[in-house]
C-alpha cells in the first residue's frame, strides 16, 4: 500500500476492513505504522519503506508531548491582568474587541464594545488577518463622532472673594 502512494491514514482504515483473522479485534493507527517504519527495517529495506512515505523524511519527530507554539502571539498580556477599574466598569474609555469568523473562514466582522456603557461598533474585515483588523477597527473608531466633555446647566455659585 505504501508502494502505492497511500497515506498511512488511507492504510490504517484499509486494514479495519479487510477480514484478517490476526487482526479482528485489533486496530492499527498511524502512529503504529510510523513507529514500525522508522524502528524496525534495516538497509536498503528502510531507505525503500521511507522513500514511499509522501513527507520521504529520514527522521521523525512526533508532536506528541511537545508544546504547540503556532499562533502564539510574542509578549502579550492575558486578559485576566488588566485592571481592576476595568473589570469594575466604572469609568467609560475601555474598549474590548473580538472577531467573527463566518463560514470557511470566508469573511469576517469585529466588534468593539465599550465595556460602561455597552456601546457596540461592527467594524467590516476583509479577511481574518492581524492587519485587517487593525484597518478595519481603526475606520470604525475614526467614523466615530466627538463627544464633548458635558457641562453643567444651571446656576454656578461665585467663591467668596
Amino acid at each position: 500500500m505504501l508502494r502505492r502512494r497511500l497515506s498511512l491514514e488511507q492504510i490504517s482504515g484499509k486494514l479495519k476492513h479487510m477480514n484478517i483473522p490476526d487482526l479482528r479485534d485489533a486496530y492499527v493507527c498511524r502512529e503504529t505504522i510510523y513507529s514500525a517504519i522508522y524502528a524496525l527495517p534495516v538497509g536498503e529495506l528502510r531507505k525503500e519503506m521511507i522513500h514511499c512515505l509522501r513527507q520521504g523524511k529520514t527522521t521523525r519527530k512526533p508532536r506528541r508531548g511537545q508544546v504547540d507554539r503556532r499562533n502564539q502571539i510574542p509578549d502579550m498580556v492575558s486578559i485576566h491582568l488588566r485592571p481592576p477599574e476595568v473589570e469594575k466598569r466604572e469609568f467609560p474609555g475601555h474598549w474590548e474587541g473580538n472577531l467573527i469568523k463566518g463560514m470557511n473562514n470566508a469573511s469576517a466582522v469585529g466588534t468593539l464594545v465599550e465595556l460602561k456603557s455597552g456601546y457596540l461598533i461592527l467594524a467590516k474585515m476583509n479577511d481574518a488577518t492581524a492587519t485587517s483588523a487593525v484597518e478595519g477597527f481603526s475606520a470604525a473608531l475614526n467614523r466615530m463622532p466627538l463627544v464633548s466633555t458635558p457641562m453643567k446647566v444651571g446656576r454656578t455659585e461665585e467663591p467668596d472673594v
